[in-house]
């Protein structure tokens, strides 16, 4: 009767000690799952932070459109009411350029101090 009930004491504590280095080793796989993920959304973010661009040029009469003075580009403009009230100004925009459309988004505009 005594080998019998530790038998079975000893395959209880086998069962717990595998749940729980199964457990382990599930948590484990989670949080370098999660750490990957964190380091692909902040790889993510500096490529945004890269693709913000300064850039200086004018607003065209219907503020639809932006000429960059630096290689006299066109962009359209996919927010042309960040842009209102500027129409036809010389200004300094931060833009975001999507590469696939050709499209700018004005993350902000400033007029030059004029001299």
């Amino acid at each position: 009767m005594k080998k019998i009930m530790f038998g079975i004491f000893a395959l209880t504590l086998a069962l717990c000690v595998a749940a729980s280095v199964q457990a382990f080793a599930h948590q484990s796989g989670s949080q370098q799952d999660q750490n990957y993920a964190n380091q692909h959304q902040n790889d993510s973010n500096q490529n945004n932070a890269k693709s913000n661009q300064n850039m200086s040029g004018s607003v065209s009469s219907n503020g639809k459109s932006f000429t960059n003075d630096k290689d006299n580009k066109n962009y359209k403009v996919d927010n042309p009411a960040a842009l209102k009230g500027h129409e036809g100004q010389h200004v300094a925009v931060i833009v975001h350029v999507d590469p696939d459309t050709g499209f700018i988004h004005i993350m902000q505009v400033e007029v030059p101090d004029q001299q």
